[in-house]
């Protein structure tokens, strides 16, 4: 058998059947559902065992505690019905409350993870309890239509639902585990049917509670301040003229004066500040004085200018939810004012001027008279009319970002990326990092699935950078069963897979030929030309698309293990006159080899090599088929092919398995690019079924967000407008030479609308 299969056969059909794995007698074991609880317990344990550590003399009396928290833990996962199912339950509610006032850390620990595990199983007993009750309760009837629907609603509970709970809770491998969960769903659409066509109140508190049990969120994703901070940190200001109610400014950027993410639990809070110094020549000012009776001499001795000045702090806060953008501007002036004068010709305006001299009021007397009756009310009006600025300017911006926002987050707490899902988005913020959280589902597949465990302990904490714990199973299985429904996907019947023998050095893709949906003699042809190479790195191998998606999860020792149903290969047969030939006992040019069904568990471990550049090393632990199993031997036609009796297909498989447990996969993956971010590590598998992918920062920047420039007033050509025609009087001035003070205030800084937040990749 010994060119049945190669490195290169074995990572073509690892590929091609999505999924990975080694043989053994027992399929993979299934974790227990309090596999976290346990981990908790062995941790204390473990360290009692440590001959280094002094012996803790309550160690004896905690370890017949922790072993009846185990028995009670056990007897709920083998209780047959909701009524069995309570009295543990109890129990071990008791025992958890119990811990609540012991002062040890590592009871308090164990407690945690109790809780965590009772919390969500509580609530469905409840449920359970409360509908039985509402149905037990019921006024009596005569009406069999009636007594059948209550009859029915009592059997869902105890029968549809329940025994597919105690299937799934008492699995001894992850292929059992499988199906019970795949009951549970059915069992739950069911549910959910009938409350969308039916709403009835206890049905509707046992759907949330089976969903918060089996649906849990299976994406958390943390980013601390160096991950988010390019996004986020953004300038507020351009320099450039501005205009607004008939006046122009000129701004001026200033240096940024903050950011920082803001504690929030409704979405991702975060502020920008930023300096500005605005500049606005107050054009109509000597006609605003004219037009007051009390200022109408002053402006006959003078003609008049002003020219107002801001240096301001910018401040925008804004709030990424679930339901889009928010901003909210803030402020702080600092606003003065330039006057000026310059004498006005004439004999009359110099007699006049010569008067008010003799009386005090010479031209800087004057121009100073203006400048301390004016600045108050410019002071006052500056911030006004620039929070009304604001406000139109985001009100357009917020118009602008959020209708891009929106092709995301499209209602119902979903966020919606190309083909992926995120249902019950959770965003959140704290000063030193955001929090993203939800239940990833793939657009086009039936295989919604979440999380069925929560996170173990070890993830409870996030690490520096960008941290992405995922519920490998249900991501996965959701993923695959998306992909696996594509037009593309569904039109490849078959993959023929050619190696060729290359010189050292040669890129390895030209040592690879894949050809979708080959025939028969095509692929025999192929055949022949392998076995005719005697080469063990020439092979020729065709692999059927299996009729379902795999299916994926994690076993009890921490293996991915793939589920794949109708798996069919195609190898070229050993020569008949070799010793593997003659095992075969049939003289044949193609071997296929049927399994209706396969558990492949792999161990991996990701090694980065650069910021695009990863090694991956992984090894089939697993490969578990069933009896029915089957072995073709086939010639020129395949319609005379023939089964080979069940010692020789028997041979064929385990020399199959044999060869992909020996042969490891070694590979490294180029070009995985993640501008200004790199894999720093990826845990493997949880038995809980999660993983961590650890990302940091590098020195490559990160992609820049959409930039909306900030606007800067109307067309450059346009003319100002009108100025006001009347404006209240100011305070009394000396006699006869009250000076008007109050004038429309022009705007002083300009909003700041440069982009905040970036919404290229919500």
């Amino acid at each position: 058998m010994q060119r049945l299969v190669s490195t290169t056969f074995l990572g073509a059909a690892i590929l091609a059947l999505g999924a990975f794995g080694g043989p053994r007698a027992s399929a993979a074991p299934a974790p227990s559902t309090y596999t976290n609880v346990e981990k908790a317990i062995q941790t204390v344990t473990d360290a009692w065992s440590n001959p280094d550590r002094p012996k803790d003399p309550n160690a004896p009396g905690w370890g017949v505690f922790f072993d009846a928290i185990r028995a009670q833990l056990k007897e709920y996962s083998d209780a047959q019905t909701p009524a069995d199912r309570l009295p543990p339950l109890n129990l071990l509610y008791q025992m958890s409350t119990a811990m609540a006032t012991v002062d040890w850390a590592p009871a308090q620990t164990i407690r945690e993870e109790l809780r965590s595990w009772l919390r969500p199983r509580v609530r469905l007993a409840w449920a359970e309890r409360h509908l039985n009750e509402r149905l037990a309760n019921l006024p009596p009837t005569d009406d069999p239509a009636v007594k059948a629907n209550r009859a029915k609603w009592a059997s869902f509970v105890a029968k549809d639902l329940g025994d597919a709970l105690s299937k799934y809770q008492t699995a001894p491998t992850v292929g059992r585990k499988r199906e019970g969960l795949k009951e549970i769903h059915a069992a739950l659409e069911s549910l959910t049917e009938r409350n969308a066509t039916q709403p009835w109140q206890p049905a509707a508190e046992l759907q949330e509670a089976v969903n918060g049990l089996f649906n849990q969120p299976n994406l958390d994703v943390t980013a601390d301040l160096s991950v988010v901070q390019p996004f986020f940190d953004q300038n507020l200001v351009n320099d450039g003229p501005i205009f607004f109610k008939g006046y122009w400014s000129y701004v001026t950027a200033g240096p940024k004066t903050g950011f920082g993410l803001l504690p929030s639990d409704q979405g991702i809070a975060f502020y920008n500040s930023q300096a500005l110094q605005s500049t606005t020549p107050i054009t109509d000012f000597q006609q605003q004085i004219a037009a007051d009776p009390q200022g109408r001499r002053a402006a006959n001795m003078y003609h008049f200018s002003a020219t107002s000045l801001d240096w301001a702090e910018q401040t925008i806060y804004a709030l990424i939810s679930p339901e889009g953008l928010s901003l909210t501007p803030a402020s702080a002036h600092n606003v003065n004012l330039q006057v000026g004068s310059a004498k006005i010709q004439g004999l009359r305006p110099h007699l006049t001027r010569a008067i008010a001299g003799l009386i005090g009021f010479n031209q800087a007397r004057i121009n100073n008279e203006v400048y301390q009756n004016a600045l108050p009310e410019i002071q006052a009006r500056v911030p006004q009319e620039a929070q009304e600025l604001a406000q139109i300017e985001i009100a357009k911006e917020l118009a602008q970002r959020n209708a891009a926002i929106q092709q995301y987050l499209i209602g119902n707490d979903i966020l919606a990326y190309r083909d992926i899902l995120i249902a019950g988005l959770s965003l959140r913020s704290r000063p030193d990092a955001v929090y993203v959280g939800g239940l990833f589902q793939a657009r086009g597949g039936d295989a919604r699935r979440g999380a069925d465990s929560p996170q173990p302990p070890q993830f409870a904490a996030p690490e520096a950078g960008l941290t992405a714990d995922v519920h490998v199973g249900s991501v996965l299985t959701s993923a695959v069963d998306s992909l696996f429904r594509r037009p593309d996907v569904q039109d490849v019947q078959n993959l023929m897979i050619v190696t060729r023998d290359i010189p050292p050095g040669t890129p390895p893709s030209e040592g690879v030929t894949v050809t979708k949906n080959v025939d028969y003699p095509t692929f025999l042809k192929a055949a022949e030309e392998a076995r005719a190479a005697n080469n063990p790195k020439v092979q020729a191998i065709r692999i059927r698309r299996p009729s379902q998606p795999p299916e994926f999860a994690a076993d009890a020792r921490g293996f991915l293990v793939a589920i794949v149903k109708d798996v069919e290969i195609d190898a070229p047969a050993p020569d008949p006159n070799s010793q593997a030939g003659s095992a075969v006992g049939a003289a044949a040019k193609v071997l296929r080899i049927k399994i209706p069904q396969t558990e492949i568990a792999l161990s991996y471990q990701v090694e980065p090599r650069a910021a695009d550049s990863y090694h991956v090393t992984a090894k089939i632990e697993d490969v578990t088929v069933p009896p029915t199993s089957q072995v073709l031997a086939i010639n020129d036609s395949e319609a005379e092919a023939r089964p080979l009796n069940r010692f020789s297909g028997a041979l064929v498989i385990t020399a199959l398995i044999a060869k992909l447990r020996s042969q490891p996969i070694d590979t490294d993956v180029p070009n995985v690019r993640l501008p200004g971010l790199a894999i720093q590590s990826v845990s493997p598998v949880d038995p809980s079924g999660w993983m961590r992918i650890h990302l940091v920062r590098t020195a490559e920047p990160m992609p820049a967000p959409d930039v909306f420039e900030p606007p800067i007033g109307a067309d450059p050509d346009a003319q100002p407008a009108a100025a006001p025609t009347t404006a209240p009087s100011a305070a009394a001035a000396p006699a006869q030479y009250q000076v008007p003070v109050q004038y429309q205030a022009p705007v002083q800084y300009q909003v700041p609308v440069q982009a905040v937040v970036a919404t290229q990749h919500p």
